[in-house]
């Protein structure tokens, strides 16, 4: 289910970029400029405004004097601006006829001053773009680089906070890509940081500083859009990994609801019937819809399931989160002072939950390595690093599948080999037992040559060993033993206290003979027990003969 989703808004991201690098690169929009102190002012108080029909006309007169090489730079977002001074119109900015795409985006507007403009009146006549956009009331006026100067420090702080959440979630990007891999803890970091990135991307573009060297560039504006409409996915996403009640079924609604109502506004933005920042409120809609669900599972989590550390620091930040951007608005409200409080709130959250995703990744990540050790113990034999009979017996029960239509059990196709050393008790009563478990290794190592790929090779028993293989063609059954013969024989040529040598027999499962794989194993032990007769035999002959 979360790779569906997943999968769905990643598709969607990727045709809402390639749409906007599209329609940045078709976008004409018509900014017309005609022309002919270090200090920066902010004209607020100078600007006379008045509404006419549906524009907003600000006017001023220009100083007497010293406006040669001096800008007025004016941000606007979504709106059409045409610029006055003496009643001649030196600069428009508006979207060419044919465009499909109604704003101008967020531009920050740079009027060019003359000698010749002293002591002049200069009106600025802004027409919202949509019907409940309004106009911001900041004019600077001054050299550019003392505004553009001025402009950037009011925003740095805040540019600063929105690219240390985007760094951290791209740092988070890589440990759950590289780090921690795949698994449920991947896909609880892999979610968090995606949300952490797309969250840091919105905020650089909502800083518009970018605007100040890109005006009017759609890019910025699509992306905007498409971080706020895609990240409450991740986000919540994120929660259904971490609450005990994620198999709920309300957080994929959630999910496939704000997906479709995507899809619904890049259709209509690339058709040209409605503008992204027409249908915002769709995307207000489902956040609205994320917000109610978040709270009742949230409520749903402490009344039924005890509360966990990380659902427990996740509440305290997200409430964190709601008092620092309550009072930014409110301070914004009564003091019209814009602040970062907002930014760092979401910082904070990022940082901490971070860090706590990460610190739970390493635990968990440390339990799955133990788990792994003792598994590994649990089924491989200490002295040869073979897999021992518990891992046999496991294996073979791994051989019998279900069939679907007639559910009977049916055992796969199947060859098992046995294998028994000759001369252990000779070696261990003559030499001790370091030579006898050197002898045995000697026997791994062999098979462990033999038996590559997709077989498998077992020590079970003091001197025995078992094999199976998958391939059961007798073409492949007698290049196996003419390999093993060989093995064998190249050990048996190098020096040690007795000549290496070791009995085998081979059976295939037969399913009109076999009841099951344990009767194979007991047909190729008997092959492999009449060859070690044969070898005693042969060796009591050879003694005789002496």
């Amino acid at each position: 289910m979360d790779k569906r989703i997943t999968g769905i808004y990643f598709t969607v991201l990727i045709i809402g970029v390639l749409y906007a690098v599209f329609a940045s690169a078709s976008y004409q929009s018509n900014i017309f400029t005609w022309t002919g102190g270090s200090e920066v002012i902010t004209w607020n108080d100078e600007m006379d405004m008045e509404k006419e029909g549906d524009s907003y006309c600000y006017r001023t007169t220009l100083p007497s004097e010293g406006t040669d090489d001096k800008v007025i730079i004016y941000n606007t977002v979504h709106m059409y601006l045409q610029v006055q001074i003496g009643g001649k119109t030196i600069y428009e900015l508006k979207p060419s006829e044919d465009s499909v795409i109604k704003t101008t985006g967020f531009c920050w507007n740079v009027i060019s001053l003359t000698a010749t403009d002293a002591g002049k009146e200069i009106v600025f006549r802004v027409v919202p773009a949509y019907s409940d956009s309004k106009p911001m009331d900041d004019f600077f006026y001054g050299t550019y680089q003392d505004v553009e100067h001025k402009i950037l420090i009011e925003r740095i702080f805040r540019l600063i906070l929105a690219g240390m959440i985007a760094l951290a979630g791209v740092v988070m990007l890589f440990y759950g890509s590289f780090v921690v891999g795949k698994g449920e803890v991947a896909e609880t970091i892999m979610q968090f940081a995606i949300f952490a990135t797309m969250l840091g991307i919105w905020s650089i573009c909502e800083t518009q500083v970018l605007d100040l060297f890109f005006p009017c560039n759609m890019v910025i504006v699509f992306v905007s859009h498409l971080m706020l409409m895609i990240m409450p996915i991740p986000f919540v996403m994120y929660l259904r990994q971490i609450y005990r009640n994620g198999g709920n079924k309300l957080w994929s609604i959630c999910c496939y609801i704000n997906c479709a109502v995507i899809i619904v506004r890049i259709f209509l933005q690339i058709t040209g019937l409605f503008d992204l920042r027409e249908t915002l409120f769709l995307t207000h809609i489902c956040l609205l819809l994320f917000v109610v669900v978040i709270v009742a599972m949230s409520i749903h989590e402490v009344v039924v399931n005890r509360f966990s550390r990380q659902n427990k620091l996740n509440i305290i930040c997200v409430i964190g989160i709601l008092v620092s951007t309550v009072l930014e608005l409110a301070i914004y409200r009564f003091s019209n002072l814009s602040t970062p409080l907002g930014s760092l709130g979401f910082l904070i959250y990022i940082v901490v939950m971070g860090i706590e995703n990460v610190s739970k990744s390493r635990k968990m990540m440390e339990q799955a390595r133990e788990s792994e050790i003792y598994l590994k113990l649990a089924f491989t034999d200490e002295l040869t690093g073979l897999y021992n009979r518990t891992a046999f017996e496991e294996d073979l029960q791994g051989r019998v599948i279900t069939d679907e239509i007639t559910r009977n059990e049916i055992i796969q196709p199947t060859v098992i080999y046995m294998f028994d050393l000759n001369d252990l008790k000779k070696c261990n009563d003559t030499y001790g037992h370091d030579y006898g478990d050197k002898y045995i290794m000697m026997a791994a190592e062999v098979l462990k040559k033999a038996f590559t790929d997709n077989d498998r090779c077992y020590r079970i028993g003091g001197d025995e060993f078992c094999a199976w293989s998958a391939d059961v063609s007798a073409k492949k059954i007698n290049e196996k033993l003419s390999l093993l013969e060989k093995l064998i024989r190249e050990q048996g040529n190098k020096e040690f206290v007795v000549k290496f040598s070791m009995a085998m027999g081979y059976a295939v499962y037969l399913p009109n003979e076999d009841s099951n794989l344990y009767s194979t194993m007991k047909r190729a032990d008997a092959m492999m027990y009449e060859r070690k007769q044969e070898y005693k035999r042969q060796q009591k002959v050879a003694k005789g003969g002496l």
